[in-house]
């Protein structure tokens, strides 16, 4: 068994707690939810690093899938408490959807039409985060958080705003690095045409 992947899928389980945290304004316990996450999401990737046997090809699959799910769970959630701007919401989503179609045709255009499975120890792509999505990710987070602290902490609109518009501009250029094929690359796997 993989440590890194159980707390990965832990944190996917979880997500709907913490978007209902939000709905319901327990903005408290939702940020303590979140510092946990974020937490969580560096062990995972700590342990499946530094300990043989821990890192997994589903690993590598599983735990940006977790990061997507979240960030888009909970900002959906702080949108609806009126907490972040639906535009910036709106390209978040758009990315993510993009990313996620794109990585489809990826697989499509390079396997055999009957093989075609989204398998990650068969499939012909690697995606590889570049830096702008690492800061991306980071930035998200932090926005997502501030989102959550806003009330409690009664932040400046501003601040929130300003973060929010930065962290919209970084998804624009890591989605373009996916979409224009420079974070995703063929893995070598024999499945390909």
């Amino acid at each position: 068994r993989s440590i890194p992947n159980i707390i990965t899928v832990s944190r996917i389980a979880s997500t709907p707690i913490l978007s209902y945290l939000i709905v319901n304004e327990s903005y408290q316990y939702a940020v303590g939810g979140c510092i946990l996450f974020g937490l969580s999401d560096w062990l995972d990737g700590y342990i499946a690093r530094n300990y043989e046997g821990q890192s997994t090809v589903l690993g590598t699959y599983l735990d940006p899938l977790a990061d997507k799910f979240m960030v888009n769970t909970l900002a959906v959630s702080l949108w609806y408490t009126a907490l972040l701007p639906g535009p910036m919401v709106g390209i978040w989503l758009a990315r993510d959807v993009g990313l996620i179609a794109t990585s489809f045709v990826f697989v499509a255009n390079r396997t055999k039409g009957d093989e075609f499975v989204m398998n990650p120890s068969t499939t012909p792509l690697k995606v590889q985060p570049s830096m702008i999505s690492k800061v991306n990710t980071v930035l998200q987070f932090l926005t997502i958080s501030s989102g959550m602290a806003q009330p409690l902490l009664e932040l400046e609109p501003s601040i929130v705003l300003g973060l929010c518009w930065i962290t919209g501009g970084t998804t624009i250029l890591s989605g373009l690095g996916y979409v224009g094929g420079e974070s995703m690359i063929a893995s070598g796997n024999e499945s390909q045409k």
